[in-house]
């Protein structure tokens, strides 16, 4: 025999179990158009079980585009005896709900039971993932998974139309396939950072293609986790940056020509003046009335043709492409290249202070580094009208970011008029440029990629206010052109 008070627990249970399940049980007599609903279905409804307009507020609050499809199920429920469906309702404080309805005939009876579920937190999941799911499949970047052995679990079309392999083809297959021969012994690397938990971020690295044709990508990897926050693979998303890639490599040497056309009318003019000055020493030398007297004129004539020679140097000296990475001292670059600039610093009334504090030695590519130089020393020479001063330093540093790299700082400073505030945050992007009659708006978005390729930064900062305005450039350079092994491993094996 059960007590009533184990009734009573029972009851009690009862209803915490429909509560915590959002699950509410009627009963319904077509025959007596009686209807019995539990407490948590009175809270699923909004209704209250007094009151006596219940079953109308219910049907009014019933999704109107559901409201076909609920009464089609009830009259299919009379004639069957069973009910299975789901609708859309309106609750008075909830907003809307998806409610789900489940039930059956009493043996023999007219009368009906079962209940109702509040599934609203399943339906929205399900929709977020046939929304993810419509993303993954029409995003033009490769979305793909892989377990924690390197064997590929998912395949969009967007990796499809990057790599040429079909998701039959790549799905159960190990992602070494679209590896490169030389970076796939580097593939376990990637693996053990993923089981680690940690992401590794976009960096740039080479794929390949079905072809065997390579195919420049933009990578970002992250842990996959399971329900119960164990890491079991990896998902990863590439982007084809081959183009772009193209596009770069054309637009930097556009402004290495360009640079070049500049730097030519500069040392035209530099060179024109001693030229100017051996024509007429060469005249008066043989107009001179004594031997001696035109010695001295054509000893005065040797010396400008030694300063037009020295300028030639320094300039094949600037543009002879390098190869590779070579040890030299920046200070030397800085020396030679101020040389160059005299006279647009001449005519301007501009005094140029280099100051060479630290000159250590760098290992990097000379021909680079002294594009950025250039650059950065003729931006500063523009940005002075008549006078004003432009000084060069460089100094032996330890990088800002913490790393504790050291390396060597190239500050290059002007009293110029500034730079607004609202261009500072544009001045290395492309085809950006606050000179309005000459620049290609290349120079600093070069200069910022050739720095960062090796490694090291570039930073600006300047002042508008009247009297005390002006523009520093600070450029960091490790002492050598390699990365860290710490920070290798990760950027070439993705």
């Amino acid at each position: 025999m059960i007590s009533p008070n184990q009734n009573e627990e029972y009851g009690e249970r009862l209803e915490l179990a429909q509560a915590a399940a959002q699950l509410g049980m009627w009963e319904w007599g077509p025959a007596e158009s009686s209807q019995s609903l539990s407490d948590e279905l009175h809270r699923i409804f909004g209704t209250e079980p007094g009151d006596p307009d219940r079953v109308e507020k219910w049907a009014a609050r019933v999704f109107p585009e559901d409201w076909p499809k609920v009464q089609a199920h009830m009259r299919e429920a009379l004639r069957t005896g069973t009910i299975d469906f789901h609708y859309r309702y309106r609750h008075p404080q909830l907003g809307l709900r998806w409610l789900y309805c489940k039930g059956r005939r009493f043996r023999n009876e007219t009368r009906m039971f079962g209940i109702v579920q509040d599934i609203t937190a399943r339906k929205i999941a399900e929709e977020g993932l046939h929304r993810l799911a419509a993303i993954v499949e029409s995003s033009h970047d490769a979305i793909v998974s892989k377990d924690l052995n390197g064997i590929v679990t998912s395949w969009n079309q967007g990796a499809q139309r990057i790599f040429g392999f079909t998701a039959e083809e790549m799905i159960g297959q190990p992602i070494t396939k679209i590896i490169p021969r030389d970076l796939q012994d580097q593939e376990t690397q990637i693996l053990s950072t993923i089981a680690r938990g940690e992401r590794i971020d976009l960096f740039e690295t080479v794929r390949m293609h079905k072809s065997g044709e390579l195919v420049e990508v933009s990578l970002t990897v992250s842990p996959v986790r399971d329900n119960s926050g164990k890491i079991v693979g990896a998902a990863k998303i590439a982007r084809d940056i081959t183009q772009s890639k193209k596009t770069e490599r054309a637009l930097q040497i556009t402004e290495r020509l360009a640079s070049v056309g500049r730097l030519a009318a500069t040392v035209a003019h530099e060179i024109n003046n001693p030229l100017e000055a051996v024509i007429n020493l060469i005249y008066l030398a043989r107009h001179a009335p004594t031997q001696n007297e035109a010695r001295r004129y054509l000893d005065l004539a040797e010396e400008e043709l030694e300063r037009v020679s020295h300028l030639t140097r320094q300039t094949l000296g600037f543009y002879r492409e390098t190869k590779g990475a070579t040890h030299f001292h920046l200070g030397e670059i800085v020396t030679s290249l101020i040389s160059v600039f005299s006279s647009r610093t001449r005519n301007k009334g501009i005094v140029v202070s280099p100051e060479i504090a630290s000159d250590v030695e760098l290992y990097a590519v000379p021909g680079e580094i002294r594009q950025v130089v250039a650059n950065l020393v003729s931006n500063s020479i523009d940005a002075l009208e008549t006078g004003g001063r432009v000084r060069i330093r460089v100094s032996a540093a330890t990088q800002w970011s913490g790393s504790g790299l050291s390396g060597v700082r190239l500050t290059v400073a002007d009293t110029g008029s500034g730079i607004p505030p609202e261009a500072l945050s544009q001045l290395f992007q492309p085809f950006f440029t606050t000179k309005r009659d000459v620049g290609t708006g290349l120079g600093l978005w070069v200069c910022k990629s050739i720095v960062e390729n090796h490694h090291g930064s570039i930073h600006v900062r300047s002042a508008t206010t009247p009297g005390k305005s002006g523009t520093v450039f600070s450029v960091f350079l490790p002492l050598s052109a390699q990365q860290p092994e710490a920070e290798v491993s990760i950027p070439q094996t993705v």
